[in-house]
């Protein structure tokens, strides 16, 4: 047995300690939605404005009319937690759809980028024109957003009024 042990060998006869479980991960808590998506935006303001003279002259400016219309918004789903509809929704928008425009043009070949193609667009045109879309799409999300507040507000007007209902409150 001291032989053993001398040279780190195990002993068959002796029992063996049970394997060691994983221990659970705590559970880091990512912020409010709103927020994290705030960050989200902001690392795609900031790569852009990196980019900057690599962009086609309009796209700051319309990337700036987007922010005008998420900003907002994300602030508002800081404090008012969305839907998971609303959620899936934005989190495409902040962290799939603007950013892949916006690397998708800086990532190309600054020579190739001003080449138009056949039939007369430059990849700068096709981002701006990409901008313009999701622009229009974040307008309609927040509108979307901003009418389910209206929608859960009158469902609360609705649930008052039904309990307490003059009837309701007669003994």
């Amino acid at each position: 047995m001291v032989f053993n042990s001398l040279f780190n060998r195990k002993n068959d006869d002796a029992p063996q300690p049970a394997p060691e479980q994983p221990r659970p991960q705590p559970i880091v808590s990512q912020g409010p939605f709103g927020e994290r998506m705030l960050k989200e935006l902001e690392k795609t303001r900031w790569n852009a404005r990196r980019a900057g003279g690599r962009l086609p002259v309009a796209a700051l400016p319309q990337l700036g009319r987007i922010e005008d219309v998420l900003l907002p918004m994300l602030d508002h789903l800081s404090r008012n937690p969305p839907s998971v509809d609303e959620e899936i929704a934005v989190q495409a928008m902040v962290t799939d759809y603007l950013p892949t425009s916006i690397n998708a043009y800086i990532g190309l070949n600054s020579q190739f980028a001003q080449t138009a193609g056949p039939d007369g667009r430059t990849p700068g045109d096709d981002l701006v024109e990409q901008l313009v879309t999701l622009e229009v799409a974040a307008h309609d999300l927040s509108r979307a957003v901003y009418a389910h507040d209206a929608e859960q507000l009158q469902t609360q007007g609705r649930f008052l009024r039904t309990k307490f209902d003059r009837s309701d409150l007669a003994l």
